[in-house]
């Protein structure tokens, strides 16, 4: 039987700057039976260039706060959450699916399997760590990590989607 995980794990600087420290982080938060933890690490690993991309986002953006979705739950790669207003009615989350290559598509709502349960992992981190507001919203961002990146360096997805 599967354990049951989290839709998300918060990511730290420190946790994302060694590899080894994220499977601390990862077994620190699930706490997985000596059986069940190849299960959660592997439902949380990064793929390719997706521990790349949380170092850089997060070292860049220090006022969001960056969850790595659970790769079985259908709620993207990513998801963030700009810390910068202090109300919390008014914060903005964005779903991230990285996709190599591919051009940055904003928006559209949540669809295809890979984003079908990015509201509910959006309106839990609303709920259970109520960074939120009660009917948070998100916004879908898919594309190359490289560009993505640069979209929230230039702070043109924080203003035209605030």
């Amino acid at each position: 039987m599967a354990p049951c995980l989290p839709l998300a794990i918060k990511l730290t600087r420190r946790a994302v700057a060694r590899r080894d420290l994220f499977c601390e982080l990862v077994q620190k938060i699930t706490k997985p039976s000596q059986a069940e933890a190849a299960f959660a690490f592997h439902a949380f690993a990064f793929k390719a260039d997706e521990h790349a991309f949380a170092r850089e986002l997060l070292s860049r953006r220090t006022e969001l706060w960056l969850f790595r979705a659970n790769q079985r739950a259908f709620c993207g790669d990513f998801l963030a959450v700009d810390m910068s207003n202090p109300r919390r009615v008014q914060r903005r989350a964005y779903v991230i699916e990285l996709k190599r290559g591919m051009p940055v598509r904003i928006g559209g709502g949540a669809v295809g399997l890979q984003l079908q349960n990015a509201t509910v992992a959006v309106r839990t981190l609303a709920r259970e760590r109520g960074l939120l507001g009660d009917e948070a919203t998100c916004v879908t961002v898919s594309g190359d990590g490289a560009e993505i990146i640069g979209m929230f360096t230039s702070a043109r997805l924080t203003t035209e989607y605030a």
